[in-house]
């Protein structure tokens, strides 16, 4: 998964943020152009790291 192959990068120049809700805290969240771009990602109000894994669906 990249940039080029989703629309975070279309949503990033609109000004817009994909994130991904925190279930460990009540209002964090985790910007899905982060988890693309870097080994792992935190949670922007607890700091919990996340780590984006693709699997193949039969």
């Amino acid at each position: 998964m990249t940039e080029e192959n989703t629309n975070a990068f279309a949503h990033r120049i609109a000004g817009d943020s994909l994130v991904y809700e925190c279930p460990n805290c009540e209002f964090g969240e985790v910007l899905v152009t982060e988890l693309i771009e870097s080994d792992d990602a935190r949670c922007l109000d607890c700091g919990t790291r996340y780590r984006l894994n693709i699997e193949t669906v039969e």
